[in-house]
């Protein structure tokens, strides 16, 4: 690919030197005329029946112009769709029938009632303390267990119980794998509830034109075309007639996948007349944003002597909150994590019995990992135990179950199709970086003087590029690459660059692809008439280079029949590079790409240069538009992702046993994203995974107590790393280019953020192996590890 250089001067002249000059535009930059400004009112309650509300006073605030409750909502829009319906697949799956405000009753605190529009912020603000609502409190439940139970508060009555998604996934003759087991391991590992937490919550900027009936939309969302046709299916409207645009985007880590409450500015300007805006608090965020992890498992797991594992049998139950599949988009994700779970290993068998539990939480929806994280984590968890009750190292157990590197493409037991990928020699690049033989060394040492030292070893899969049927998430991307009349390029994708640096590995593969410099390239995304799902599932070096490599090569093809034709040549006697067509066996005969375009569209026009078939068939205008699809999903419908990257993680630890505090002494990590497009990007990936896994392992958890009440609703409760906490990260890297993608790369920035959790439980496991410790539930506050402790 292009130099680093040449990407990263691409890069800050494209994207960051405009945000680093404070010239970004974000949602709440924008202000158009006569602007109304939107607020909700949110449930005080987390269960209940609404009994009244009366909206009077707030509607007769001066400077409020429309007030919005659930009730009047079924008037005028649909029910939200759902994400995903499995229902035709025979599976225990359902559908509510909800809105973007509450009707009739409230399930979490901070369901939004009332909406209110403005003339500004304050009067709306104002107007919501006049709201007057009377409940008739429910008994909330928060614990998906006690959801389980047939005793318990139902939050749809209509369901009869609170399972939204019950899913068996049996693979393989688990009972004869079992059978010939010589041991049987358990193991249970419970994740608290945490989110992404963007540094900008959601917001949203809605303008409904009545007389061409059309409505546009400004979102802090990570997929324009994806939202376009949310918000058409729930107002009832042709997709046509709704256009969204994402201006920059301040983070998105799978959080900014749902648009239900996009409706609600859509629906005060289509009442108003006017643009309408709606930002959320930071207060509003913490309560009624989307949520994920909060995970039960309970997994036995049918072992050899020899440290080999034969099948996993295992008990999932996930905590949705209100719902993962209207609102937001997190219970499909039932389905990677049950068959996730094998990770990079050979089994002969599983079982996994999943279900998706509703509860009086806010809701689900998708965050860095979507389900994949949990299967892998629990096999980690599995493997680690394994190597505590057999006695072989931990990196031993795992080099004994590899999938091997000439068994590539290989299907898992779980139907995922695993591309490429060389996991033993990972795993020994991380042991060699880490230097392991004098960490033990080292460890042994430190015990003796009282101190706890732990290392963490991990290998975890990443499937990327997702392509999920029955759903919104299908796969499909679209590129359109046009070379204009002075020589530039000009790309439109559906893939939005929310930080994570798309917009600059686009570039460079198209620069590598047309043969020109990347100077010459320009990236256009954020758009809903750029199609494409968006971004997420690590589908960036998948989809949506796929596409426009697909794109470049058509019109790489076309400019050299072109000049062939003119030059009286062959086509594959032209080439293109740096800008530069020549004709190889005359490298004397050249021509700028610019001076062709100019000669192509202006002077003399390609019907003074062009044959008569070239002509007819339409090389000009120099303007390709293309969709690229998986070959293997669309093969294999089993195969759901089209790469898996890997990673090989370790982590060191001391723990103090006096306070409970952890302490990261050393983190290395080994990574395989198949060929890497721009190593900046990759490892800028990694290092902000492994933050937030890090987060995930000894800080972050929102809680619910008993009462339905959100604890941890503000920076102050809910705790985050920060540079302070973070260790250096050292990094190597492994590439064993994919065979299903255009230039073998792999999607890659959703792993670290899960392997790095479970390499610290288990460093802080083996720091504590002379308490006889288990860990079974993250995140380590100092609170659970000196409890660890005390109880052994």
């Amino acid at each position: 690919m292009r130099s680093s250089s040449e990407a990263l001067e691409w890069r800050l002249r494209e994207r960051d030197l405009r945000l680093l000059t404070g010239r970004g535009r974000y949602i709440n930059d924008i202000k158009l005329l006569d602007m109304l400004y939107c607020t909700v009112v949110g449930s005080r309650c987390p269960h209940a029946k609404i009994k009244r509300i009366d909206v009077s006073k707030a509607r007769a605030l001066n400077g409020v112009v429309a007030v919005l409750t659930g009730d009047m909502l079924k008037n005028i829009m649909k029910p939200l769709p759902p994400a995903a319906d499995y229902r035709a697949f025979g599976w225990h799956w359902r559908l509510v029938e909800t809105y973007p405000l509450a009707v009739d009753k409230v399930r979490f605190v901070g369901e939004p009632v009332v909406a209110i529009a403005a003339v500004d912020e304050y009067t709306a603000a104002d107007a919501a303390e006049l709201v007057e609502i009377e409940y008739e409190p429910l008994k909330p439940v928060v614990n998906p267990l006690e959801a389980m139970k047939p005793e318990s508060p139902l939050l749809y009555e209509e369901w009869g119980d609170n399972i939204q998604a019950h899913i068996r996934f049996r693979f393989g003759d688990v009972a004869a794998a079992f059978a010939k087991a010589d041991r049987i391991i358990k193991v249970r590992w419970r994740e608290a509830r945490q989110s992404g937490f963007p540094i900008e919550p959601r917001g949203i900027v809605a303008q409904y034109n009545a007389g061409e009936k059309t409505i546009t939309v400004w979102s802090s969302t990570q997929s324009p075309a994806l939202g376009q046709l949310y918000i058409a299916k729930a107002l009832g409207m042709p997709t046509s007639s709704v256009r969204v645009f994402a201006p920059d985007i301040g983070g998105g880590f799978g959080n900014k996948l749902h648009w239900w409450l996009d409706l609600i500015p859509c629906l005060l300007s289509m009442k108003t007349g006017k643009p309408v805006k709606l930002f959320e608090t930071r207060y509003q965020n913490f309560l009624s944003q989307p949520h994920q992890r909060d995970v039960v498992w309970n997994a036995e797991a049918a072992v050899r002597n020899d440290g080999r594992i034969l099948a996993l049998r295992a008990l999932l139950v996930i905590d949705y909150g209100v719902e993962g599949t209207n609102k937001g988009t997190g219970a499909p994700s039932i389905v990677p994590a049950s068959l996730s779970t094998p990770n990079a290993y050979k089994l002969e068998a599983v079982d996994i019995d999943a279900y998706g539990v509703v509860t009086n939480k806010s809701f689900y929806c998708a965050y860095r990992g979507y389900g994949k994280d949990k299967g892998v984590k629990l096999m980690e968890r599995v493997m680690q135990r394994i190597s505590v009750e057999l006695g072989i190292p931990p990196e031993e157990v795992r080099f004994r179950n590899f999938i091997q590197p000439s068994e590539f493409p290989y299907k898992q037991v779980t139907g995922y199709v695993f591309d490429s990928g060389n996991y033993p020699e990972t795993l020994r690049r991380a042991l060699e970086l880490l230097d392991i033989g004098w960490w033990r060394k080292r460890q042994e040492e430190l015990r003796r003087e009282g101190r706890y030292i732990g290392i963490g070893v991990v290998f975890a899969v990443e499937p990327a590029g997702a392509a999920i049927p029955n759903s919104f998430y299908s796969g499909y991307e679209s590129a359109r690459v046009s070379i204009t009349a002075d020589g530039s390029v000009e790309v439109y994708t559906g893939m939005l660059d929310i930080g994570q640096g798309s917009s600059v590995a686009i570039a460079q593969a198209v620069s590598e692809t047309l043969g020109v410099p990347i100077s010459w390239v320009k990236v256009f995304s954020g758009s809903s008439d750029y199609l494409g799902s968006g971004t997420y599932a690590s589908r960036g070096a998948v989809y949506g280079v796929g596409a426009v490599i697909k794109a470049s090569r058509i019109l790489r093809e076309r400019l050299t029949r072109i000049m062939a034709h003119l030059w009286d040549a062959r086509p594959e006697d032209v080439e293109i590079a740096n800008g530069e067509l020549v004709l190889k066996p005359e490298p004397e005969r050249r021509i700028r790409l610019d001076e062709l375009a100019q000669k192509l569209y202006h002077f003399p026009g390609q019907h003074r240069l062009l044959s008569e078939e070239l002509l007819r068939e339409g090389v000009v205008p120099l303007d390709v538009t293309v969709s690229w699809f998986s070959p293997i999903t669309s093969k294999d419908p089993t195969a759901t992702y089209t790469t898996v990257s890997c990673s090989a993680d370790i982590a060191v630890v001391e723990v103090d046993a006096e306070t409970g505090e952890v302490k990261i002494l050393k983190y290395v990590t080994v990574h395989d994203a198949g060929r890497v497009i721009n190593h900046q990007i990759v490892e800028g990936q990694v290092v902000g995974g492994v933050a937030q896994g890090i987060g995930g392992a000894l800080y972050e958890e929102l809680i619910y107590n008993e009462d339905g009440l959100l604890t941890t609703a503000s920076f102050a409760d809910y705790l985050m790393p920060s540079a302070l906490e973070m260790p250096s990260v050292e990094m190597s890297h492994v590439e064993t280019p994919s065979p299903f993608t255009e230039l073998g790369s792999k999607g890659m920035s959703e792993g670290p953020a899960y392997s790095s959790t479970v390499a610290i439980a288990n460093a802080v496991e083996d720091a504590l192996t002379p308490f006889g410790v288990a860990v079974e539930e993250i995140p380590l506050t100092p609170e659970r590890v000196r409890r660890l402790i005390k109880h052994g």
